[in-house]
């Protein structure tokens, strides 16, 4: 929301903003770097956790398994899913921090 009111600003300033140069810089290109290599892991992982869940239950027994007492693996592993997607978010929202504001460090050098 803090960009769109700067580029307004900008807009209301005739002031012309070059995203062709934004975009082939160095800075800019390191950004989208480190955020493909952050995105795609944490994506493969969460997709392959969650999708495990149900291929284990479907195609073999050895979610049915007692872990304690009478609950089984299925359980554990099913109620895994809120530490393990609590994390993944915190994570995220700890690197989109990151990422924005390296984001609003290379609009500052542009004059935006």
């Amino acid at each position: 929301m803090v960009h769109s009111e700067e580029n307004r600003i900008a807009l209301e300033k005739n002031q012309y903003i070059d995203y062709e140069r934004i975009h082939s810089s160095e800075e800019f290109k390191q950004l989208l770097s480190e955020k493909k290599k952050f995105i795609l892991p944490y994506t493969v992982f969460y997709l392959a956790y969650s999708l495990l869940l149900p291929l284990l239950a479907l195609y073999t027994d050895i979610l049915n398994h007692p872990a304690v007492g009478d609950i089984t693996w299925a359980w554990i592993y099913a109620v895994s899913f809120i530490p393990v997607s609590l994390w993944v978010c915190s994570v995220y929202v700890k690197k989109a921090a990151y990422f924005d504001e390296t984001a609003s460090e290379i609009m500052e050098k542009e004059g935006l």
